[in-house]
Protein backbone atom coordinates (compact mmCIF):
# COMPACT_ATOMS: atom_id res chain seq x y z
CA UNK A 1 0.00 0.00 0.00
CA UNK A 2 1.06 3.47 -1.05
CA UNK A 3 1.31 6.09 1.92
CA UNK A 4 -0.49 9.32 0.54
CA UNK A 5 2.33 11.29 0.53
CA UNK A 6 4.28 9.03 -1.81
CA UNK A 7 1.10 9.32 -3.75
CA UNK A 8 1.14 12.46 -4.73
CA UNK A 9 4.45 12.55 -5.51
CA UNK A 10 4.71 10.09 -8.52
CA UNK A 11 1.90 12.51 -10.06
CA UNK A 12 3.92 15.55 -9.59
CA UNK A 13 7.43 14.28 -10.53
CA UNK A 14 5.76 13.09 -13.68
CA UNK A 15 4.23 16.60 -14.20
CA UNK A 16 7.69 18.38 -13.68
CA UNK A 17 9.78 15.54 -16.06
CA UNK A 18 7.06 16.26 -18.97
CA UNK A 19 6.88 19.57 -18.63
CA UNK A 20 10.48 19.96 -18.23
CA UNK A 21 11.15 18.15 -21.65
CA UNK A 22 8.18 20.60 -23.21
CA UNK A 23 10.51 23.76 -21.91
CA UNK A 24 13.74 22.57 -23.62
CA UNK A 25 14.45 23.71 -27.29
CA UNK A 26 14.19 20.68 -29.64
CA UNK A 27 17.37 19.51 -31.02
CA UNK A 28 18.59 20.54 -33.88
CA UNK A 29 18.52 18.22 -37.12
CA UNK A 30 21.79 19.28 -38.09
CA UNK A 31 23.71 16.27 -36.64
CA UNK A 32 21.23 14.20 -38.80
CA UNK A 33 21.50 16.21 -41.83
CA UNK A 34 25.42 15.58 -41.84
CA UNK A 35 25.69 11.94 -41.71
CA UNK A 36 23.41 11.85 -44.48
CA UNK A 37 24.99 14.21 -46.48
CA UNK A 38 28.32 12.28 -45.58
CA UNK A 39 26.44 9.14 -46.86
CA UNK A 40 24.96 10.72 -49.93
CA UNK A 41 28.72 11.69 -50.72
CA UNK A 42 30.19 8.32 -49.36
CA UNK A 43 27.06 6.95 -52.04
CA UNK A 44 28.00 8.76 -55.10
CA UNK A 45 31.85 8.44 -55.02
CA UNK A 46 31.02 4.80 -54.91
CA UNK A 47 29.28 4.92 -58.00
CA UNK A 48 31.71 5.87 -60.23
CA UNK A 49 33.72 3.07 -61.73
CA UNK A 50 36.62 2.12 -59.96
CA UNK A 51 38.57 2.39 -63.53
CA UNK A 52 38.49 6.10 -63.76
CA UNK A 53 39.44 6.84 -60.03
CA UNK A 54 42.78 7.72 -59.78
CA UNK A 55 42.61 8.61 -55.84
CA UNK A 56 40.60 8.28 -52.36
CA UNK A 57 38.47 11.18 -53.05
CA UNK A 58 38.83 14.32 -50.34
CA UNK A 59 35.83 15.33 -48.47
CA UNK A 60 35.21 18.42 -46.01
CA UNK A 61 31.89 18.30 -44.43
CA UNK A 62 30.61 21.46 -42.93
CA UNK A 63 27.27 23.41 -41.41
CA UNK A 64 26.72 26.55 -42.84
CA UNK A 65 24.23 29.67 -40.98
CA UNK A 66 22.98 32.26 -43.01
CA UNK A 67 24.92 35.18 -42.54
CA UNK A 68 22.05 37.97 -43.59
CA UNK A 69 20.12 36.23 -40.05
CA UNK A 70 22.38 36.91 -36.94
CA UNK A 71 23.37 34.31 -34.78
CA UNK A 72 20.80 32.80 -32.92
CA UNK A 73 19.54 29.27 -32.37
CA UNK A 74 17.10 30.21 -34.84
CA UNK A 75 19.31 31.15 -37.43
CA UNK A 76 18.51 29.54 -41.06
CA UNK A 77 21.42 26.87 -41.24
CA UNK A 78 21.79 23.59 -43.76
CA UNK A 79 24.92 20.97 -44.26
CA UNK A 80 27.07 20.79 -47.37
CA UNK A 81 29.56 17.85 -48.14
CA UNK A 82 32.03 18.55 -50.72
CA UNK A 83 34.19 16.03 -51.97
CA UNK A 84 37.03 16.55 -54.75
CA UNK A 85 37.44 13.07 -57.29
CA UNK A 86 40.77 12.73 -59.18
CA UNK A 87 39.90 10.92 -62.12
CA UNK A 88 42.31 9.33 -64.10
CA UNK A 89 44.48 10.74 -67.14
CA UNK A 90 42.46 9.96 -70.19
CA UNK A 91 39.99 11.60 -72.47
CA UNK A 92 36.91 11.69 -71.56
CA UNK A 93 37.57 10.13 -68.09
CA UNK A 94 35.43 13.08 -66.12
CA UNK A 95 32.60 13.35 -68.25
CA UNK A 96 31.79 9.56 -67.91
CA UNK A 97 31.95 9.97 -64.31
CA UNK A 98 30.18 12.49 -64.27
CA UNK A 99 27.45 9.99 -66.53
CA UNK A 100 28.03 7.04 -64.14
CA UNK A 101 27.09 9.39 -61.02
CA UNK A 102 24.03 11.15 -62.79
CA UNK A 103 22.52 7.45 -64.10
CA UNK A 104 23.18 6.44 -60.61
CA UNK A 105 21.20 9.57 -58.62
CA UNK A 106 18.42 8.94 -61.09
CA UNK A 107 18.40 5.46 -60.66
CA UNK A 108 18.18 6.32 -56.96
CA UNK A 109 15.46 8.22 -57.50
CA UNK A 110 17.04 11.66 -57.50
CA UNK A 111 15.24 14.45 -60.01
CA UNK A 112 18.11 16.12 -62.37
CA UNK A 113 17.74 19.69 -62.57
CA UNK A 114 19.81 20.59 -65.18
CA UNK A 115 23.14 21.34 -66.50
CA UNK A 116 24.65 25.12 -66.06
CA UNK A 117 27.53 26.65 -67.38
CA UNK A 118 28.75 28.80 -69.95
CA UNK A 119 32.41 27.33 -70.25
CA UNK A 120 32.41 24.89 -72.76
CA UNK A 121 35.14 22.98 -70.56
CA UNK A 122 34.05 23.07 -66.99
CA UNK A 123 30.48 22.00 -66.48
CA UNK A 124 27.97 21.56 -63.75
CA UNK A 125 25.02 18.43 -63.51
CA UNK A 126 22.32 19.50 -61.17
CA UNK A 127 20.06 16.99 -58.96
CA UNK A 128 17.36 17.40 -56.16
CA UNK A 129 15.20 14.71 -54.21
CA UNK A 130 13.50 15.77 -50.74
CA UNK A 131 15.05 19.41 -50.63
CA UNK A 132 18.26 17.60 -51.12
CA UNK A 133 20.46 19.33 -53.72
CA UNK A 134 23.99 17.75 -55.42
CA UNK A 135 25.66 19.08 -58.01
CA UNK A 136 28.20 17.82 -60.02
CA UNK A 137 30.70 19.25 -61.73
CA UNK A 138 33.42 17.69 -64.19
CA UNK A 139 35.67 18.85 -66.89
CA UNK A 140 35.41 18.02 -70.89
CA UNK A 141 38.39 16.87 -72.52
CA UNK A 142 40.31 19.31 -73.57
CA UNK A 143 44.40 18.41 -74.08
CA UNK A 144 46.30 19.92 -71.14
CA UNK A 145 43.33 20.19 -69.07
CA UNK A 146 43.50 17.97 -65.31
CA UNK A 147 40.20 16.26 -65.44
CA UNK A 148 38.57 16.13 -62.01
CA UNK A 149 34.82 15.95 -60.68
CA UNK A 150 33.64 17.69 -57.66
CA UNK A 151 30.73 16.75 -55.70
CA UNK A 152 28.16 18.90 -53.63
CA UNK A 153 25.37 17.91 -51.34
CA UNK A 154 23.14 20.40 -49.80
CA UNK A 155 20.52 19.72 -46.95
CA UNK A 156 17.48 21.01 -46.49
CA UNK A 157 17.21 24.69 -44.56
CA UNK A 158 16.49 23.95 -41.11
CA UNK A 159 17.94 25.91 -37.84
CA UNK A 160 20.96 26.38 -36.26
CA UNK A 161 19.56 24.72 -33.01
CA UNK A 162 22.27 24.51 -30.11
CA UNK A 163 25.69 24.45 -33.08
CA UNK A 164 27.23 27.43 -31.39
CA UNK A 165 30.56 26.32 -33.31
CA UNK A 166 28.61 26.89 -36.90
CA UNK A 167 29.34 30.71 -38.40
CA UNK A 168 29.40 31.59 -42.14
Amino acid sequence: MTSRPTALLIPLVCGVVILGGCASAPASPLDAFQQRAELITQEIAASIPEELVEATPVIDSQGRVAQSSGDTPQTPAWWEVSASVDVVEAAGASESAATAVGDALVAAGWTAAGESGSDPLFQTDGYRRDGWSVTISWVRSEPGIVEDLGILVVSPDTVRGDHDEIHS
